[in-house]
């Protein structure tokens, strides 16, 4: 089954430390969810960190999701993951999310 939406959620951090702390607390949320966010349509997540934006410290976070329905369910697990992710961490970021269908998807 190929994926058919995709989420892009930019996180951009004050410091470098502040960044590699939230993503390192942020994966031991998600890690544990995981099944959960598998059992409801997620296919695949990536974490980046953006490079060429000089001084900066952002991290990118890939998701792709079977289909609508599969989107939506993720969203309930999200909002239960930054719940959770607020009582371990007091980081602040700037969160630009971005949504997609994905019309093309070639593997080199």
């Amino acid at each position: 089954m190929e994926p058919k939406l995709m989420s892009y959620i930019t996180s951009k951090f004050a410091t470098k430390s502040d960044m590699v702390l939230a993503e390192r607390e942020w994966q031991e949320v998600v890690g544990e969810m995981l099944p959960r966010f598998k059992e409801a349509g997620a296919m695949r997540q990536v974490v980046t960190q953006i490079w060429n934006k000089e001084g900066s410290f952002i991290l990118g976070n890939l998701w792709e999701y079977a289909d609508e329905k599969a989107f939506i369910a993720c969203q309930e697990l999200f909002r239960e993951a930054e719940a959770r992710h607020k009582e371990i961490s007091d980081i602040s970021s700037i969160i630009v999310p971005s949504r997609g269908v994905i019309l093309h998807d070639t593997h080199l």
